[in-house]
């Protein structure tokens, strides 16, 4: 598939819908850590999934998954 827009890509797009459908999974692997709320932005240049979790001190954190596709003619 050669990527013709990169600004989203389509394939970037769909990793990003791919993590937040994931969101139960990975709240599996989180020790101490429980995922509140989760947000997409996929209409922007390399897509973003932010998570807002808690920790088991009550405490709130924020982490954000930014999904970047290199042009395809830098892999070999």
């Amino acid at each position: 598939m050669r990527t013709v827009n990169y600004n989203p890509s389509s394939l970037e797009v769909n990793f990003a819908k791919a993590f937040h459908d994931l969101t139960p999974q990975i709240e599996t692997k989180l020790t101490g850590a429980q995922v509140i709320d989760i947000k997409s932005n996929c209409d922007i240049d390399n897509p973003q999934v932010t998570f807002k979790l808690k920790d088991s001190e009550g405490d709130f954190h924020e982490v954000v998954v930014q999904i970047i596709q290199r042009p395809d003619h830098i892999i070999k």
